[in-house]
């Protein structure tokens, strides 16, 4: 208990040093002012867009799993999505990435190695599309202010970002197509690399559909779905506070914004704030008070929505603390036995 409350102060602790810099010069009057400005029928669709992008995130995960176990219910996995993202905002250090595998763990009897490998395979396909899209965006937007003498270089860091994420990607599915081979290869290397070894042949279950053109083609398909419509939420937030950047620029933005949620605070508090002021201003030539009321209603759109519907599932769909905490246990345990051979 002792250390989940250190981690909380911690995170509380970042959130108010970021909040306090992106604060910082702002003068609170035209804060408040600006915000009165907003469009709540413009942030009301924006939340709705954002909302619905997890459907063809659940269509996705659904695909990844098909190797492993096919016809999982639609409910159970949208639940166990939203419910942990709901996890991830109200708790400090990651814990939704946990609790969405150890749901559908608990409730649908997926095996939790295949299961934990697919939510890496849907992270790292996340990331793709990102890139795809962040790539696309540097060769379409002109960029102002301090970033336009780096154009150049921020095109190159984006092929490059996404060249990163399908070397890992590839490595993980050779590791499933050789597994045998990487078995016999931790024989005898000792119980650090040997749990290494087996947790990594574990999670790599879950790209088994990549080795599928069938299964591949709509994962990639669903994964562009996803963040085009992350995209289009985030425009249509931005238009509806006064941000006028076009949806390529958008593209450019969300890689900043992604690195923001991944800040460990509560809430994603802080850090989304300060990538939003730092993106807009840096890259766009927004000016700051617009910028920080931006990533103030943007968050609020992105999280309390999120908060709201888990809270709902989690009643709807009867989960309990045990399931989760059965879940994590098994997470903990992933690498302590050679897994059995899946089918």
């Amino acid at each position: 208990m002792l250390k989940e409350i250190s981690k909380y102060l911690v995170g509380l602790a970042l959130a108010t040093a970021l909040f306090w810099w992106v604060l910082k010069g702002i003068d609170l009057a035209l804060l408040g002012e600006s915000l009165g400005k907003a469009s709540i029928a413009g942030l009301a669709l924006a939340g709705v867009l954002n909302i619905s992008h997890n459907i063809f995130r659940v269509l996705r995960w659904k695909v990844l799993l098909r190797p492993v176990k096919a016809r999982i219910p639609f409910l159970p996995m949208f639940s166990a999505v939203i419910v942990g993202y709901m996890t991830t905002w109200v708790i400090p250090g990651r814990l939704g990435e946990l609790v969405r595998p150890a749901l559908l763990t608990a409730r649908e009897k997926v095996p939790l190695g295949p299961c934990l490998g697919s939510v890496l395979a849907d992270r790292l396909m996340d990331m793709m599309a990102i890139f795809v899209l962040f790539a696309i965006g540097t060769f379409a937007v002109t960029f102002t202010g301090a970033a336009a003498e780096y154009a150049a270089e921020i095109q190159v860091t984006a092929v490059l970002l996404l060249l990163a994420a399908i070397t890992l990607l590839s490595s993980l599915v050779l590791i499933s197509m050789k597994r045998g081979l990487v078995e016999s290869f931790l024989e005898g290397r000792g119980r650090l690399v040997g749990w290494i070894g087996r947790t990594l042949i574990s999670v790599s279950m879950g790209t088994a559909a990549f080795r599928d053109l069938r299964l591949f083609v709509p994962i990639v398909f669903h994964s562009l779905m996803c963040w085009l419509m992350i995209n289009l939420s985030t425009w249509v937030g931005l238009r509806a506070v006064g941000v006028d950047i076009s949806l390529m620029a958008v593209f450019v933005l969300q890689p900043i914004l992604a690195v923001g949620v991944a800040i460990p605070t509560p809430g994603g508090a802080g850090g989304y704030h300060a990538m939003m002021k730092a993106g807009l201003v840096v890259l766009f030539g927004v000016g700051q008070v617009l910028a920080v009321g931006a990533g103030i209603l943007l968050h609020l759109v992105s999280v309390v929505p999120v908060i709201v519907l888990g809270t709902l599932l989690f009643w709807i769909e009867k989960y309990s603390m045990a399931d989760i905490r059965s879940g994590i246990r098994e997470v903990k345990n992933l690498g302590a036995e050679p897994m059995k051979e899946m089918p």
